[in-house]
């Protein structure tokens, strides 16, 4: 952090809230049919959000089990790829260090439109210098019943660590569910709130009234690039964005499929296939796996569907995981599928990073699906695997083409998340 304080605007962000409404999310979890609040997210990239690493990092295996809720239209989204931060841990002492992660939704009209949360490298803090916040308030897991967003404020206290410039000390007065809030200086975004510090036996703070937060520049890790200045647009200009309401309002007249989250809550849009929850389970900690040591993983569709597991690695191959060559990819409603090896080859772990694609195909229309299903993948791209342990003919890249083609013609009918594939240590 430089030494040197810029000078703040007279008028902020915290003064008018409303004007980063837009861009404000909470987290929401779902299980049997019930909605929880997790914690605070906000638009920082392109259908790209921002929120706390201990909020989520217990569903990267299951993101779709996760929707990023917008107070201000009452839309939701569902989660379909969870970044954590590189260096993200929990310690012994219970501190959870670069405690950040990156949401990857699809937004669509007005949200795709939405401005992003300015935010810039190596801004400038002094000691009790001004912070604030601004985020729709959660009060034991629900939905508050304010509807615009508050603000509160509070100071910088310094540190955490002499020699830790990421973790900030400040006494922004937030609550439980409202980690991922930004902490604004001004009109910039600065740090990520994380939570409260009375908690952490080890950092011998024995008060609520000091709170943890991390330094805004972490998010260069995550592939982010700083929006600077004052709000920037999210991707389209005015005349696209309104094309794309006029789009999503028709849609929405023609059946768009809604759901309460509890007595007098809002409504969401709900903007993915009507697919319960796929539950996937691996036999370790996604990133704990030892070199070489089996990986185990159980695939568990909570409606009836036509599932697809497959890798691309770096150099844009494709091979198919589930189901193997000549098995149905058919799985009804609570059945399970252990995935265990490639072909004759067991799946092992190493070091080498690549994306796992789940994809789920909605069969209610049984005769649709089963179309879908053999457009997604075709026997051509079967032709060299065979029995044997190779990759599909088709690259990765040409089959995500597919995917977003067959999606774009069946948005209610077909859903995809990315995973990160499990690596060893």
């Amino acid at each position: 952090m430089r030494a040197n304080q810029p000078v703040r605007s007279s008028l902020t962000l915290s003064d008018n809230p409303d004007k980063a409404g837009p861009s404000l999310a909470q987290i929401v979890q779902t299980e049997g049919g019930r909605q929880a609040i997790l914690g605070q997210a906000w638009l920082a990239a392109p259908d790209r959000l921002v929120t706390c690493g201990h909020v989520v990092d217990r569903y990267v295996p299951n993101p779709q089990s996760l929707s990023v809720f917008f107070p201000s239209s009452g839309n939701s989204y569902p989660v379909q790829q969870i970044k954590l931060h590189p260096s993200f841990v929990r310690q012994p002492d219970q501190l959870v260090k670069f405690d950040v992660a990156v949401l990857v939704v699809q937004l669509h009209s007005p949200e795709a439109g939405a401005q992003l949360l300015p935010f810039s490298w190596e801004h400038s803090l002094k000691t009790n210098q001004s912070l604030s916040t601004i985020r729709y308030p959660v009060h034991l897991g629900q939905i508050s019943a304010a509807l615009q967003p508050l603000t509160q404020e509070g100071r910088f206290l310094g540190l955490l660590r002499k020699h830790d410039s990421f973790h900030l000390l400040h006494d922004v007065p937030l609550a439980p569910g409202d980690s991922g809030a930004p902490i604004l200086d001004g009109n910039t975004v600065v740090a990520v709130h994380c939570g409260d510090t009375a908690t952490l036996p080890g950092l011998n703070l024995p008060t609520t009234s000091i709170r943890l937060a991390l330094w805004i520049d972490a998010l260069r890790e995550l592939g982010l690039s700083e929006t600077r200045g004052g709000f920037s647009r999210g991707r389209r200009s005015l005349l696209p964005a309104l094309g794309a309401f006029i789009v999503a309002a028709i849609a929405g007249a023609l059946g768009a499929c809604y759901l309460t989250i509890y007595p007098d809550a809002n409504k969401w849009a709900i903007t993915q296939p009507s697919i319960e929850p796929i539950k996937l389970s691996f036999n370790h900690p996604v990133h704990g796996y030892k070199l070489n040591e089996d990986i185990r993983l159980v695939l568990v569709p909570g409606s009836d569907c036509y599932l697809f597991l497959f890798q691309i690695d770096p150099s844009d191959t494709a091979a198919v995981f589930y189901p193997p060559y000549g098995m149905n990819a058919f799985l009804g409603k609570g059945e399970s599928r252990t995935v265990y090896q490639f072909g004759h080859t067991k799946l092992t772990a190493n070091p080498d990073k690549a994306d796992w694609h789940l994809i789920a195909i909605d069969a209610k229309d049984p005769n649709r699906a089963s179309q879908l299903a053999a457009e997604l993948l075709t026997e051509a791209d079967w032709a060299n695997t065979d029995k044997a342990d190779r990759p599909l003919s088709i690259k990765g890249k040409d089959l995500l083409l597919r995917l977003k083609r067959l999606k774009e013609e069946n948005p209610q009918s077909i859903f995809h998340t990315v995973l990160e594939g499990p690596t060893s240590q």
